[in-house]
C-alpha cells in the first residue's frame, strides 16, 4: 500500500509539472510568438537577416510603396516618393522602429496566432498586403519643400483620421542606402520619425492653448487690453517681445505674437489652469496612430511662477510639443473642439486582422473651438499675408522657439483649413529654420496647395 501511494503521489507531481510546463508553454507562446517568428535567424522568412516575404504596401491610390520581388525588397520608382516615405515604409535592414514594416510585421509576412506562417496547403504564406492613408505625391511634395532642412510636415483629414502626408527629414533613398556613419551630420536621426517620435520647444503656436484657457477662464478676456512696450519686467526677470505692440486685445496680440500680452494673460491665469488646458490639448500624454505610439510633449508648471510660468504660456521655459499630437489639436479646433486620432491604415475590410479607429475625445467646447477658429483666421488675414494662402480658407499659427545654444530658432507653423471639401490639419516644423512665418509658412502653402490640386481629403 505504501509503495502505491509513493507511486501515486510521483505521478501526480509529474502530471503537475506538465499542466505548468504547458500552461507556461502556452503563456509564452501567445505573448513572444510574434516577436520569435520575425526574428532574423527563422530561414522560412529571412535570408542573410533581411526580410525575404512580405505584403505589398500601397498608398492611398493604389501605387506601389514596397513590395517584395523574388525574394528581395523594391520600392516606388520614383526616388523622390521613396525617400519621402522611407521613414513610413522602413529601409531595408528594418532600421525604423515606427515603419510599416516594423509596426505591422506580423499582417505584412501573413502570420497569425493559429496558423503562424503556413497556410492549409503548406506552403509559406506570401503575405498580407497593407493599404495607408499617405498620398505618395503629396508626400514627395513636402519633401521637396524641406529643401534639404532637417524637420517634418503632416496633414491629415480632421474629419476621418486619415494621414495624408507623413513627412520626417533627413532621410534617404531605401532603394539605394547611404553610408550614414560615414555622414554622421547630414544624417543625423535619420533612423527616427520626426512626426512620431520627437519632441520640440513649440514657441508660440502654443499661444493657442493659452488662449484656450483664457477664453474660458477669464472675464470679459476678448475685450480687455494689454500693454507692450517690447518687455514686460516680472520680478528680477524681463519677458522680451519682438516689437513695441502698444495696447492690444487677445485677437491682436496673437496675431502679433505678443510675448508681453501672453505673460499677463498666463499670469492672470495661474499655474493650474496652464496646466489644465495642456494636458487637454494632448501634452503629457501620447497619441496611438494604429498601434504606434507617438512621443509625448511635456508641460509641467506645477508650483511654477513669476517669469517661468509667463514664459510656459509663451511656449517655452521647459515645454515640449510632439508635431502629430499638435497637429491633432489644430484638427480639433477644427472639428468644433471634438480630437480624432490619426491614422495611417486605410480600412482594410472585414477580413483584416488590423483593426483601424477613429477615436474621437473632446478637448474644448464647441463655443471655445468657434472663438479660437476666428483668432486663428483672422492671423492669417492680419498678419500672414492670405494672399499666399490664396482659397485655402487658413487658420493658423506661427511659433519662433527659442532653443539656446546660439543655434537659430526652431520654426512652426500648425493650423488648418476652414473648408468642408477639405477638412486638413497640418503642422510644418523645420529645426533650426529660424522664424515660423518666413521659414515654415510657404513649406505650408506650397504642400496645401498641392492636397487641393490633387482632391486629397
Amino acid at each position: 500500500m505504501k509503495l502505491l501511494s509513493t507511486r501515486t503521489a510521483v505521478v501526480l507531481i509529474y502530471s503537475l509539472l506538465l499542466v505548468w510546463g504547458l500552461m507556461t508553454f502556452t503563456e509564452k507562446y501567445f505573448n513572444n510568438a510574434s516577436v520569435w517568428v520575425q526574428h532574423p535567424s527563422n530561414r522560412h522568412l529571412h535570408a542573410d537577416g533581411k526580410l525575404v516575404s512580405s505584403g505589398i504596401i500601397y498608398d492611398r491610390w493604389g501605387s506601389i510603396l514596397m513590395q517584395m520581388v523574388e525574394g528581395a525588397t523594391e520600392f516606388h520608382k520614383d526616388k523622390t516618393v521613396r525617400t519621402a516615405v522611407m521613414h513610413a515604409t522602413g529601409d531595408v535592414n528594418g532600421n525604423v522602429a515606427t515603419s510599416c514594416q516594423a509596426a505591422f510585421k506580423d499582417h505584412l509576412t501573413g502570420w497569425d496566432i493559429v496558423n503562424g506562417a503556413y497556410r492549409f496547403n503548406n506552403k509559406l504564406s506570401s503575405g498580407s498586403d497593407l493599404t495607408l492613408t499617405l498620398d505618395a505625391d503629396l508626400c514627395a511634395a513636402a519633401y521637396k519643400e524641406l529643401d534639404g532642412r532637417k524637420g517634418t510636415v503632416g496633414v491629415y483629414n480632421y474629419k476621418t483620421g486619415e494621414i495624408l502626408c507623413m513627412v520626417s527629414t533627413p532621410s534617404f533613398d531605401p532603394g539605394n542606402p547611404p553610408d550614414v556613419k560615414a555622414n554622421a551630420d547630414k544624417y543625423e536621426g535619420v533612423y527616427i520619425n520626426r512626426f512620431l517620435s520627437s519632441a520640440y520647444t513649440p514657441g508660440s503656436v502654443f499661444k493657442l492653448v493659452t488662449a484656450a484657457a483664457a477664453i474660458d477662464n477669464l472675464n470679459n478676456i476678448e475685450n480687455n487690453t494689454y500693454y507692450c512696450d517690447g518687455k514686460l519686467q516680472i520680478g528680477g526677470d524681463t519677458v522680451t517681445c519682438q516689437s513695441a505692440h502698444g495696447e492690444v486685445t487677445l485677437k491682436q496680440a496673437l496675431a502679433n505674437s505678443c510675448n508681453a500680452a501672453f505673460a499677463q494673460i498666463t499670469l492672470e491665469l495661474g499655474a493650474d489652469s496652464l496646466q489644465k488646458y495642456a494636458d487637454l490639448a494632448g501634452f503629457n500624454s501620447s497619441l496611438e496612430v494604429d498601434g504606434i505610439k507617438t512621443t509625448a510633449g511635456r508641460v509641467d508648471v506645477e508650483d511654477v511662477t513669476g517669469a517661468n510660468l509667463a514664459w510656459a504660456g509663451i511656449g517655452q521655459y521647459t515645454n515640449s510639443a510632439n508635431p502629430l499630437n499638435f497637429m491633432a489639436f489644430m484638427g480639433a479646433i477644427a472639428n468644433d473642439g471634438v480630437r480624432i486620432t490619426p491614422r495611417i491604415l486605410a480600412d482594410q475590410g472585414i477580413f483584416s486582422f488590423i483593426t483601424t479607429s477613429n477615436e474621437q475625445k473632446r478637448v474644448l467646447s464647441v463655443e471655445t473651438a468657434e472663438k479660437l477658429k476666428k483668432l486663428m483666421r483672422n492671423n492669417t488675414v492680419s498678419a500672414y499675408g492670405d494672399e499666399s494662402f490664396k482659397g485655402l480658407e487658413l487658420c493658423a499659427k506661427t511659433g519662433t522657439a527659442e532653443v539656446g545654444g546660439g543655434e537659430k530658432p526652431h520654426a512652426w507653423f500648425a493650423g488648418f483649413l476652414d473648408r468642408e471639401d477639405f477638412p486638413l490639419a497640418f503642422v510644418v516644423v523645420i529645426e533650426n529654420g529660424g522664424t515660423g512665418r518666413r521659414a515654415a509658412a510657404p513649406v505650408a502653402a506650397k504642400v496645401l496647395q498641392a492636397a487641393v490640386r490633387a482632391g486629397s481629403s
